[in-house]
Formats: structure tokens, C-alpha cells, sequence
């Protein structure tokens, strides 16, 4: 698991009457956040936290997945499983 380690510190923003939060620039260049970048907002008890949705989802799936691939048997029972799980 990779952790990334804030250098900026405590940081604070404020929310504006649009209920916008503008996260400040320290925090923006640690992460290499991008304009219109989308984030998943996650309530965790009394916590939020910004989780950043990858642009493409698909290509991260492939990263994550690497060189795996299905046999024709696998993918037979796979599809089989499928089916009954929307029959439920």
C-alpha cells in the first residue's frame, strides 16, 4: 500500500457561500490535483475525506488487473454466476 505524506501541514479553507471549498495551493501540488478533477466525498464519522476518482476508470482497472485474463472455462462459469445473481 503507498502512503503519500502531506508536507504542507494544517492547512484551512473555508467554505463560500456557494458551499464551494477552495483547497489550498500547497495541498493542490502535493497531490498534483488538476482543474475539474472529480473526488469521491466520504463521510467518516465526524471526518470527510476527498478520495480522487481516477480519470479513467477502465485504464486503472487494467493497471490494477495487469496481464490476467479469463479462459474460456472461467468465463463460461463466470457468466453462468452473472445470470443467476440477476435472477435474484
Amino acid at each position: 500500500m503507498r502512503v503519500k505524506v502531506c508536507i504542507c501541514g494544517l492547512e484551512v479553507a473555508e467554505v463560500d457561500e456557494r458551499y464551494r471549498i477552495t483547497i489550498p495551493k500547497e495541498v493542490r501540488a502535493t497531490f498534483k490535483m488538476v482543474k475539474g478533477q472529480r473526488f469521491f466525498v466520504i463521510c467518516y464519522g465526524d471526518d470527510l475525506l476527498l478520495k480522487p476518482i481516477p480519470a479513467d476508470p477502465a485504464e486503472r482497472l487494467d493497471h490494477i488487473i495487469d496481464d490476467f485474463r479469463f479462459g474460456r472455462e472461467s468465463r463460461r462459469k463466470a457468466e453462468e454466476w452473472l445470470l443467476r445473481q440477476d435472477e435474484k
